[in-house]
């Protein structure tokens, strides 16, 4: 058995196999060995899911019709359809130095016959930096330093039942036990945050070739690539013409086709992409949006929009609206995105689809009010995330704290109002007294807020149910949080049809300098709403402790390697 790396690249003549049969066997053609038609090849997942460097053994079984016991066969291993003439055992080991996607077909030969029997798998392999947590901190000096936690993933047996059926079924799940630190050198200095740009959610969730990408708010902010969070470029280097004056942004949002910067004095400066594959592919205009138009916030939007997308930005008069991206992929070329008139224009939100629809005023904070957070929640409608995209936000005025939920519709001018309400909900936060940091999970429709010491649950997909929990607190102040949410998906190899819930992941950064990692636990009643709340510790593993201070940390985040693993996970 040997491992094969993808830098290995293997050329070989494939030769032609024939069974000759002898005349003088008679043979009788229902006498040929073929594979059991209900079992056939079987110990071969259909994908697997690997990190770099990790091996994986696949290890194929079969039974012929004739020689059950002791079948006298040969067998082939290709990688990206190559022989790899070496590999002649019945189980092959494969690792790989970088990500990427790649197929693997096992094949067992009948010698007797030549008769070949086949069964192909994909492997993809994420990238070091593909998917994990990321923590950014600053040394003595101011200086930036980001660090990475990523994981390992393993494979075990799980027996679930539907009530009537008892099946075991195949399980991966991750064990965090990578930490990379200070991944770059020379960053910058003066941390402020971290921004999470996703990349393009494509047929099959996870397009390793269009990652992510991680921008570093400092003195000078810095654009990193996604899959090895090297430099790409520095943002004031993305402007066309000359750089505006006292540049100095605040906040940042991408949608499928562009990307919004606000700067400190309230000025909103927006760049067209040309290609959605590639988030260098345009520049800034060095004049704001809105002629001249100020606004107090800008606020992060999914980027899975093919048709419409909007980021959502609080205006100098403290209405929440929207800042339109309308570019479509160019008809015949998908690369390609056509730009509208309507893109980078702000809309307010208005009561209905049509155009005479007055504006919904829910979106128009009242005096004191205002925004504390403002994240991207799951669509109400399955199948719609494009176009009814929704958010949850964090508001206050003085010791009031309220949670708003909303969605909205995403239309064609021509035809009806730019965006429309789709649900507004609107809940008091009674007992929570200050705010720190949210971290929203959308699959099971919940947040967690930190405040001081300690941590809220508020189950917002619960409606009129949903109740304000403080269910832990911490021997030091939070300084950040971040989720990694976890979607149930359904499975129809699986004997029982589906696959149980993963547990949400929650990464907690305190003021001592500590990062962890928590896996949240929940019991529900009846009407699937939480009851208790409570969570278990992953990182560091408390059975083999590692060091988790990174020095004084100023923003955490969870890095999904692509938005298809934001809105669907599947390990």
């Amino acid at each position: 058995m040997k491992k094969i790396l993808t830098y290995i690249f293997i050329g070989a003549t494939m030769a032609s196999l024939s069974g000759c049969l002898d005349n003088d066997n008679n043979y009788n053609y229902s006498e040929v060995n073929e594979l059991e038609k209900k079992i056939g090849i079987t110990g071969m997942k259909a994908e697997y899911l690997l990190a770099f460097q990790e091996e994986v053994t696949i290890t194929p079984s079969f039974e012929l019709t004739i020689d059950k016991e002791n079948p006298d066969v040969s067998y082939e291993w290709r990688l990206d359809g190559i022989l790899l003439p070496d590999e002649t055992n019945p189980s092959c080991t494969f690792s790989f130095e970088r990500g990427g996607m790649h197929e693997v077909t096992y094949t067992v030969i009948d010698n007797k016959t030549g008769i070949k029997f086949s069964k192909s798998c994909t492997l993809r392999v994420r990238s070091p930096f593909a998917r994990g947590w990321l923590v950014l901190s600053e040394d003595g000096a101011r200086n930036s330093r980001l660090s990475f936690v990523g994981a390992s993933s393993i494979n075990y047996k799980l027996t679930v039942t539907d009530g009537t059926t008892v099946a075991e079924i195949d399980r991966d799940s991750l064990v965090y036990n990578q930490v990379v630190e200070d991944v770059i050198s020379g960053l910058g200095s003066h941390p402020k945050g971290l921004l999470l740009n996703a990349g393009y959610l494509g047929a099959y969730g996870e397009v390793l070739e269009i990652p992510d990408e991680v921008i570093v708010m400092q003195d000078r902010w810095a654009e990193l690539n996604g899959i090895t969070l090297e430099r790409e470029v520095y943002t004031d280097e993305e402007f066309r013409g000359d750089l505006p004056q006292n540049f100095d942004p605040v906040s940042a949002a991408m949608t499928y086709s562009a990307k919004a910067l606000l700067n400190s004095d309230g000025y909103i400066y927006w760049a067209n992409m040309v290609t959605h594959k590639d988030f260098h592919s345009c520049g800034y205009t060095s004049f704001p949006v809105g002629k001249n138009k100020k606004f107090k916030g800008l606020y992060q939007s999914y980027k899975v929009n093919k048709y419409h997308g909007a980021m959502p930005v609080l205006t100098e008069d403290n209405e929440i609206a929207g800042l339109i991206d309308d570019a479509i992929p160019e008809y015949g070329n998908p690369d390609v995105l056509e730009i509208s008139d309507y893109s980078s224009l702000v809309y307010s939100v208005q009561t209905g689809e049509d155009k005479e629809t007055p504006v919904d005023e829910r979106y128009k904070l009242e005096d004191g009010w205002k925004i504390l957070a403002m994240m991207p929640a799951s669509s109400n409608d399955a199948g719609y995330q494009e176009t009814r995209p929704g958010w949850v936000a964090i508001i206050n005025n003085g010791p009031q704290y309220k949670l708003l939920y909303f969605q909205w519709k995403l239309a064609n001018p021509r035809y009806s109002s730019k965006i429309s309400t789709i649900s507004f909900e609107e809940y008091e936060l009674d007992g929570l007294t200050g705010f720190t940091d949210m971290a929203v999970f959308n699959n099971k429709k919940y947040v967690v807020i930190a405040n001081g010491n300690d941590l809220y649950y508020f189950q917002y997909g619960a409606g009129s149910e949903a109740v304000l929990k403080k269910f832990h607190t911490f021997n030091s102040s939070v300084k950040s949080l971040a989720a990694n949410d976890i979607y149930v998906f359904y499975n129809r190899s699986y004997p029982v049809g589906w696959q149980p819930e993963h547990n949400g992941q929650l990464g907690v950064a305190l003021e001592d300098n500590t990062f962890s990692i928590y896996e949240v636990w929940e019991t529900e009643d009846s009407k699937a709403v939480a009851t208790d709340v409570k969570i278990d510790q992953l990182f560091p593993d408390p059975a083999n402790p590692v060091t988790n201070n990174f020095g004084k940390i100023v923003d955490i985040h969870y890095k999904y390697g692509s938005v298809g693993e934001f809105l669907e996970f599947k390990y």
